[in-house]
């Protein structure tokens, strides 16, 4: 071989040699960063979310409430994207615990602590109590307790407590649910 193809050859080994690399460093990095929020989600408009407050325990006792705004739901064809009240939550991620149904009744904790309704003790991105469900004016809301990734509806962090309805997908760490 001449010393012209010996070059070209060289060039050619450093060039996929450095592919090699750039691939596992993506790699890397795409596991160290943690999950990517809202990748799960079909593109469509996002609803508009309503956050009532949650009542003033100091307020004195004669103050009517601040009326809580209501959503409608809308109606559509199929069972998949029907809105209304949620009656139960669906594991959509991670894939070991894909399909598992908790029926939504009372109030649920989330978290890695052992005392939560819905234990994620696998999850490293949830904190220990990391958020809680529960019905509130005929309705389910969501509430993020203060945790360090936060907690996310339908791609969105939520930093005040969320009405839920049938169809919207919530993120605790790197576990993805579905309300139905």
């Amino acid at each position: 071989m001449s010393d012209a193809q010996l070059n070209i050859l060289n060039y050619a080994l450093l060039a996929l040699l450095y592919l090699f690399f750039a691939r596992v460093l993506w790699a890397v990095w795409s596991e160290v960063r943690g999950p990517r929020l809202g990748v799960h989600q079909p593109q469509q408009a996002q609803h508009a979310r309503s956050a009532a407050p949650m009542p003033d325990p100091t307020a004195p006792a004669g103050r009517p409430a601040a009326p809580v705004p209501a959503r409608a739901a809308k109606p559509s064809k199929g069972g998949r994207g029907r809105r209304g009240t949620p009656t139960r939550l669906i594991v959509l991620e991670p894939k070991v615990r894909k399909g598992s149904a908790y029926p939504i009744a009372g109030e649920l904790s989330f978290g890695r602590a052992p005392t939560c309704s819905i234990g994620l003790p696998d999850d490293t991105f949830a904190s220990q109590l990391h958020a809680r469900m529960y019905h509130r004016d005929g309705g389910v809301w969501l509430e993020d307790l203060g945790s360090t990734n936060g907690t996310h509806v339908n791609g969105g962090r939520i930093a005040v407590p969320t009405q839920l309805v049938a169809g919207d997908r919530v993120q605790i760490g790197s576990t993805i649910f579905e309300t139905q």
